[in-house]
């Protein structure tokens, strides 16, 4: 079955090139330029039992940000696995971080090959043991 991908970010240059290298790879990727859409379509996806394999999801946004989307998370146990792309590290992200098992932190800059390659290895090792340890990047 195709992997399905939920891209979180407001930088539409970002969004579209993410999605033209996981799709590449075979990968369904649905964006979201906001949280609040974004949020609004992890909702939708736990509600239809349809969920993401995995939330790539930036932390800087206008309105509703990443770290809101990550207590969402916590308060509702959602168990999928994510990739946080942000351009600093602070204690808030690194507290949210640790209360999600699945999850990587990838700091800004990083190359698209090394965001796809993180990808495939979440999704694999997710398929194999059901999730991993959180990772910083």
């Amino acid at each position: 079955m195709r992997k399905k991908v939920l891209l979180i970010d407001d930088e539409e240059q970002f969004r579209n090139s993410v999605k033209i290298a996981l799709k590449r790879e075979g990968i369904h990727v649905t964006d979201e330029q906001d949280g609040s859409d974004g949020l609004r379509n992890i909702i939708l996806s736990m509600a239809t039992g349809n969920l993401y394999d995995l939330i790539i999801l930036d932390i800087m946004m206008p309105g509703l940000t990443g770290i809101d989307i990550l207590e969402f998370f916590i308060q509702n146990e959602v168990d999928v696995p994510v990739i946080v792309v942000t351009g600093y590290m602070d204690y808030d992200l690194r507290f949210f971080c640790s209360h999600i098992k699945k999850i990587t932190v990838m700091e800004k800059p990083f190359s698209h090959d090394k965001l796809v390659g993180q990808v495939l290895a979440m999704l694999k090792n997710s398929d194999l043991h059901g999730g991993s340890d959180a990772v910083y990047q």
